[in-house]
């Protein structure tokens, strides 16, 4: 029998090195699905909580936090080379909006209820970082949901709606009190932790230890 591995991965829409890094992740369990029945849950974090509903645009931002737009292009391009290093593409030009990524978790919540977190945090994650689209817009988060198989007015229902509010919260304190304090952070079966952006090898030898 193939050993089990229960995968959390906190992760947020808004962390470009949690792209990275979950994408090194999955490549990992790609090439060891032979050895190891890999289970991958989601969970939330917001590394800002405070961004408003609406967003705020994003070069503000960045200039805000970092002080200046040098510090911030620096910064991009570390992300952009560990991105091509994964050989995968960022989009940072098209980038508009900071978003606050509430809602975008409340999707993933909800989506674990049919098994299709992985497609649903994929599908976000490249429509901000690769289409650069406005994800704090409910008419592009209805068309995400909708480019897998979701109907668009229930979507719009469940987002109006207070569902998985509370739940998102929730996970968001256990991952604290976890010890989580920065993401991406992939909790392999309650044993061991893995912070960063690590490259494949490194949940390849995780997966072997355990």
């Amino acid at each position: 029998m193939k050993k089990k591995i229960v995968v959390e991965a906190v992760v947020d829409i808004v962390c470009p090195w949690c792209f990275v890094g979950k994408k090194n992740f999955l490549d990992a369990v790609a090439e060891c699905r032979e050895r190891f029945d890999i289970e991958v849950r989601f969970l939330p974090f917001q590394l800002d909580p405070t961004t408003p509903s609406e967003g705020v645009s994003r070069s503000q931002y960045l200039k805000n936090k970092f002080g200046s737009s040098e510090r911030f292009q620096a910064a991009e391009a570390m992300v952009l080379k560990a991105a091509q290093n994964s050989g995968m593409e960022i989009q940072f030009e098209k980038i508009q909006m900071h978003i606050n990524t509430r809602d975008c978790h409340r999707l993933i919540w909800w989506a674990g209820h049919d098994g299709k977190q992985l497609e649903v945090t994929n599908a976000l994650y490249d429509a901000y970082y690769v289409q650069g689209v406005d994800l704090s817009q409910l008419s592009n988060l209805k068309k995400v949901m909708a480019s897998q198989g979701y109907d668009e007015t229930k979507v719009e229902a469940f987002l109006r709606g207070p569902q998985g509010q509370e739940e998102v919260q929730t996970l968001i304190t256990d991952a604290y009190d976890l010890g989580v304090s920065g993401v991406p952070f992939f909790i392999l079966n309650r044993e061991v932790g893995i912070s960063g952006a690590q490259p494949k090898e490194v949940f390849l030898q995780a997966f072997q230890e355990l």
